[in-house]
């Protein structure tokens, strides 16, 4: 079913026909801390490498991570079973992929690119002593187009044309940006399980692709806020309005607040992250309701009241439209 290689040599297959996760008493204890309980689990061992690898299945969205150390030197060969798309995500390291079409392909730590896999079998060579986390989310091209009428903006990503061959779609890789980063720390720290999981890591996955959508379709644009300045001010703008997620901001209250006229804060916001201030105003606002609601750590009204809200139902409502969940058929199920 999948190819046979030897020495040196180590399959990483990229997804799977089908799944048959080990037990999680077959993983070494010292990795145990990073197991998102989510998550189903393989784990291959042997004298040049050990691999974690955790799958879940998101709706049309295949998500893996993979947590890998070379202890000699070796060579990954990365196998895709079936045409897929993968958005990629380097973390820990860099590692140089050889490529058919490119010669070689640099995998950059804190670098995302969206790949065009057929059942190609690529070579990706580790030399000892390095560790990677690899992160990366599939989906089938087909289930791309099809996603489109429900989140518009990736029209941008699913309407491109590739070639016939497995490459890079992105002309330039981009860097994982602080909203990027905030999404996947959320999933490797994501506690829940069964449907509240199910539908919490499905959006983070979708708003991952919507960032990358974004960063893509305004790569050749030039940054219009790139002095160090600028850059430390975004940077403060995150981390308030990631501090405060409960309150109800506003652009012209938040420009008032970081000394820059509101236009131009909005627009250094989206060249920076790669979203509007407003939608991801939003997204963190819903992220933490959701969490909280989950939690079901504080009882409803004082929720409501706490983030600003007129009343349960409003807030309730908000965050069902964004998760196209019930979240109080949630909370009786946790």
């Amino acid at each position: 079913m999948y190819p046979q290689l030897h020495d040196e040599n180590k399959l990483l297959l990229v997804d799977r026909f089908s799944q048959n996760y080990h037990p999680a008493s077959y993983i070494p204890t010292e990795y145990l801390h990073l197991i998102i309980p989510y998550a189903g689990l393989y784990y291959e061992q042997d004298p040049e490498c050990d691999v974690l690898s955790q799958h879940m299945t998101l709706g049309p969205f295949s998500l893996w991570l993979h947590d890998i150390f070379a202890k000699k030197d070796i060579v990954l060969c990365p196998y895709a079973p079936f045409h897929l798309w993968a958005l990629h995500f380097m973390y820990e390291d860099s590692l140089r992929a050889e490529s058919l079409k490119t010669n070689e392909f640099l995998l950059e730590e804190r670098e995302c690119n969206l790949f065009n896999l057929y059942s190609d079998l690529h070579r990706v060579p580790m030399p000892a002593g390095k560790k990677i986390l690899s992160f990366h989310i599939n989906i089938l091209p087909q289930a791309l187009i099809q996603m489109v009428q429900r989140f518009p903006a990736l029209y941008y990503l699913a309407s491109k044309k590739l070639d016939n061959v497995s490459a890079v779609i992105n002309q330039r890789p981009y860097t994982i940006n602080a909203v990027c980063n905030m999404l996947i720390q959320s999933i490797l720290s994501c506690r829940m399980i069964e449907r509240p999981a199910q539908h919490y890591l499905f959006r983070c996955c979708v708003d991952l692709f919507l960032n990358f959508a974004q960063q893509d379709a305004a790569g050749h644009e030039p940054m219009l806020f790139s002095s160090v300045v600028n850059a430390s001010l975004f940077n403060s703008l995150f981390a308030y309005l990631t501090d405060n997620a409960h309150v109800q901001h506003s652009v012209p209250e938040l420009a008032k607040k970081f000394g820059m006229e509101g236009a131009k804060l909005a627009q250094g916001f989206r060249q920076h992250f790669s979203i509007g201030i407003t939608p991801f105003i939003k997204m963190n606002r819903m992220m933490t309701l959701y969490d909280r609601l989950i939690q079901g750590a504080l009882p409803l009204p004082m929720l409501a009241e706490f983030t600003g809200y007129r009343n349960v139902q409003q807030m309730i409502t908000e965050v069902e439209e964004y998760y196209s969940c019930d979240i109080r058929e949630l909370r009786r199920a946790t």
